[in-house]
């Protein structure tokens, strides 16, 4: 039985607001799924010109070039340099950001869960300081029991011992967590942790093919209670 309730932030509560900003994301699930090193989401957000979530004034205001040259300078940086290139071969760099906002439905959907008596916890490669603005902004932070941030745990994503640490302070059995998020960084976090039930949503970065280790695939979190018998 479903007790305690664990999501992932950005593009599973968060929208996505532009191409740049999903492809930072983007890059960090890459590299933290598929290398040991753990690069803080901050740096590379710093290295697009992100501030708060969003592009600093225009995407412009810092070129394909510069943020590349950023890039390369991080841990395992050529690396990471060479798949954002890549990635961003087709696109133009004259977009102006949209604000990152809350997605369709999710607001509904956590005042009810927590309404049920479900135990909500958030957990992010984010720090706090960008986490803050985000629940306070949208009052939501006494939905959730625990919020975990890159700064306030020794582990990330995707390590099981960050799950652990969560189930271990709500003294919560795996078989009675449920894990949700959009990328396939979130569904392995779900797979090494053990947790009973592992939810993919369509919200964010990640498509089926990313999220086919799911136990099921929504739209969004606001198919949760619907589609799960919540």
């Amino acid at each position: 039985m479903v007790k305690l309730i664990v999501f992932d932030k950005d593009g599973t509560l968060m929208e996505l607001g532009s191409h740049m900003v999903k492809l930072a994301d983007d890059l960090i699930n890459e590299f933290s799924v598929r290398t040991n090193i753990n690069v803080p989401k901050s740096e590379i957000k710093d290295a697009f010109g992100i501030v708060d979530d969003k592009i600093d004034k225009v995407i412009g205001a810092k070129s394909t070039r510069t943020v590349v040259e950023s890039i390369e300078k991080l841990p395992n940086g050529d690396a990471m340099a060479s798949w954002l290139l890549q990635k961003i071969e087709h696109l133009t760099s004259d977009n102006e950001a949209a604000s990152i906002t809350i997605i369709e439905g999710v607001l509904e959907t956590l005042k009810q869960l927590h309404d049920k008596g479900y135990k909500l916890a958030i957990v992010s490669a984010d720090d706090t300081a960008s986490m803050d603005l985000f629940v306070d902004k949208y009052n939501i932070r006494t939905y959730f029991d625990l919020i975990v941030t890159s700064d306030s745990s020794k582990y990330h994503k995707p390590q099981k011992e960050l799950l652990q640490e969560i189930m271990t302070h709500f003294k919560v059995d795996a078989a009675d967590t449920m894990m949700v998020g959009d990328t396939e960084m979130d569904v392995q976090l779900g797979r090494n942790g053990e947790a009973g039930k592992v939810v993919g949503v369509l919200s964010g970065s990640g498509d089926a093919q990313d999220l086919r280790n799911a136990d099921i695939v929504l739209n969004s979190v606001d198919e949760m209670i619907g589609k799960l018998g919540l």
